[in-house]
């Protein structure tokens, strides 16, 4: 964690939840920045009874901690003091985490909902794979849109073609990455592995972890009974059976900078950084020519662009934000 970073625990934090002797201890890291309160309660809710302890890590919020917070048992909260970013907030997450004693963290952004079942489900498929003897990065909840009910695909390892895959029950699949949220990492792969890369502030943070680690024999896995609930927010829009992000200028800069530097990375493999050089190029055009005004999106992508290739990265604001 930052050493500029603050902690601040709830009272709350001190009173565990009631766990089977002999689980091993799952921390729930939930990542918040101006949350919507009654999204995270939603949250935190459907987790704490999951789980040992459930840890919401302010990202630059201040808002004191909600009612239900104080009355839900075994919550704590760390607070940054600033937006240090998501990587920096995951982090500081796994490191409070890891002096608790937990063996494994489970991320989420703040807004999703696990299914009741769903850390029981990634343990027991954790369990399989590593009694199969795989080295396990993390395994990964199969993310529903809790509107329409349609399943969200993981991509495969990438040695061609990029594909969209969907695990099948009972039978965890390989994946190219897992995203934060829902994502069960064993703490002894953020020790060994390697930490989050705080540069990166936001954007590519979980794929860029989950390529450093791929690349040292590291394996993640999607889990077809593990299920997330998320709602297509109005970050997200619809364009024939796709969705697509839809963001300002400021995270498009971190889209398209922080891309650009993933391309110069030595443990990224020649596939894959043709195969998101592609997926660049489309957004670069796509977004130029919908995204308004266009001028300011136009703009943010180049000077990403130009500061990914220089490697200039960290919160880098901009006049754009």
């Amino acid at each position: 964690m930052s050493a500029h970073a603050t902690q601040r625990l709830s009272e709350s934090a001190y009173g565990l939840a009631p766990r089977l002797s002999g689980t091993p201890m799952v921390v729930g890291l939930v990542v918040v920045y101006q949350p919507d309160k009654q999204q995270l309660e939603t949250l935190v809710r459907a987790l704490a009874p999951q789980v040992a302890l459930v840890v919401i890590v302010h990202n630059g919020s201040q808002t004191d901690s909600a009612d239900w917070q104080q009355e839900t048992n075994g919550i704590a909260t760390l607070h940054l003091g600033s937006n240090l970013g998501v990587a920096c907030a995951l982090n500081a997450g796994f490191a409070w985490a890891s002096t608790q004693g937990a063996a494994y963290v489970l991320s989420f952004d703040q807004d999703s909902e696990p299914a009741p079942d769903m850390v029981a489900q990634l343990l027991k498929a954790y369990a399989a794979l590593e009694n199969a003897g795989h080295k396990i990065g993390a395994v990964g909840a199969q993310q529903v849109d809790h509107q329409t009910g349609r399943l969200a695909p993981f991509i495969a390892p990438i040695h061609g073609r990029r594909r969209r895959v969907f695990p099948l029950p009972n039978k965890p699949l390989e994946v190219d990455h897992l995203i934060t949220s829902g994502c069960f990492v064993p703490l002894k792969a953020w020790h060994d592995g390697g930490q989050f890369l705080d540069a990166l502030f936001i954007d590519y943070v979980d794929i860029e972890w989950c390529l450093r680690l791929r690349s040292h024999g590291w394996k993640f896995f999607g889990v077809a009974e593990a299920n997330l609930m998320h709602s297509i927010g109005v970050g997200v829009k619809r364009i024939g059976s796709r969705q697509v992000a839809w963001h300002g200028p400021l995270r498009h800069y971190f889209l398209f900078r922080n891309g650009l530097y993933l391309q110069k990375l030595p443990y990224i493999g020649l596939w894959w950084k043709l195969s998101d050089a592609w997926q660049l190029v489309k957004k670069l055009i796509f977004f130029a020519l919908v995204a308004r005004p266009r001028s300011d999106h136009v703009r943010a992508i180049l000077i990403g662009l130009h500061n990914g290739w220089r490697g200039q990265l960290g919160p880098n604001r901009t006049p754009f934000e």
